[in-house]
């Protein structure tokens, strides 16, 4: 394992706010983003990017790629930086990075023991973006998503609530047959409702957490009919309202501080 010594990180730039479109262009340093709330879109010139909330984008340099802005409202924290340990690019939602992540995004929103531009939470940032890099260098490739799921995942996302076999298997070209024997082979169990269902709610429990959206822009941008559809689902995948899951991770949240 790596010590922190041989991953030395210099913080550049950091923001939180919203998405701007820019025209294709690279840079010398590392960038990630880190999406919050809605859809944040980008391309490189290989890829369409969709990220969504708990979602981030790591982009060592060299890379080329653009940001596009879309209707929904697009919350995310960039950070740019240099580092003598640079993973691969890729898009994670590992729960050790986000972990960092968001202990950087309370120091960018002013709420951590230092002034947010001081030298010394410069400093905290550093150190939590190396652990990050750490992480990601370090990840099992077994805990990486698969280019079939990544690919399925953002499908479903795109869909939402409206996604069916047929959607799924059209945007891999295949019959609903061959889409069935290909999720089979891929997850070794043909349920693939449970498997929606499963994206979804990670989905509306990552909004939940992450963004400050009213609950029916959430249903909306999960394609749900209406916001008491969206509710139903909700409480009978977890036992609970959409307004009573956000309420008491908040309330977690203020008492573990």
């Amino acid at each position: 394992m790596r010590n922190h010594e041989d991953s030395r990180v210099e913080l550049l730039y950091f923001s939180h706010g919203y998405s701007s479109s820019t025209v294709m262009h690279s840079h010398s340093y590392c960038q990630l983003e880190y999406c919050l709330g809605g859809c944040l879109a980008a391309s490189t010139p290989e890829e369409e990017i969709l990220l969504h909330p708990g979602e981030f984008w790591f982009l060592p340099p060299g890379i080329r790629h653009s940001f596009h802005r879309t209707r929904a409202l697009q919350d995310f924290i960039s950070i740019k930086f240099r580092a003598s340990l640079c993973p691969e690019r890729q898009i994670s939602r590992d729960p050790v990075c986000l972990f960092y992540l968001d202990e950087i995004r309370m120091l960018i929103d002013g709420k951590g023991r230092f002034s947010t531009h001081s030298l010394e939470n410069r400093i905290v940032m550093e150190h939590a973006l190396t652990g990050l890099l750490q992480r990601l260098t370090e990840t099992p490739e077994e805990m990486l998503t698969s280019d079939f799921e990544s690919r399925l995942q953002n499908t479903i996302l795109e869909f939402g609530a409206a996604t069916g076999i047929d959607e799924l298997a059209e945007s891999f070209h295949l019959s609903k047959a061959q889409f069935k024997y290909r999720f089979l082979r891929e997850f070794g169990s043909g349920n693939i409702k449970r498997y929606i269902d499963g994206v979804l709610m990670k989905m509306a429990q990552r909004q939940l957490l992450y963004s400050d959206q009213p609950l029916f822009r959430i249903a909306e941008e999960l394609q749900f009919s209406s916001l008491y559809a969206f509710s139903r689902y909700f409480k009978h995948h977890c036992g609970k309202s959409p307004s009573a899951f956000r309420a008491e991770s908040l309330s977690g949240q203020d008492s573990a501080r």
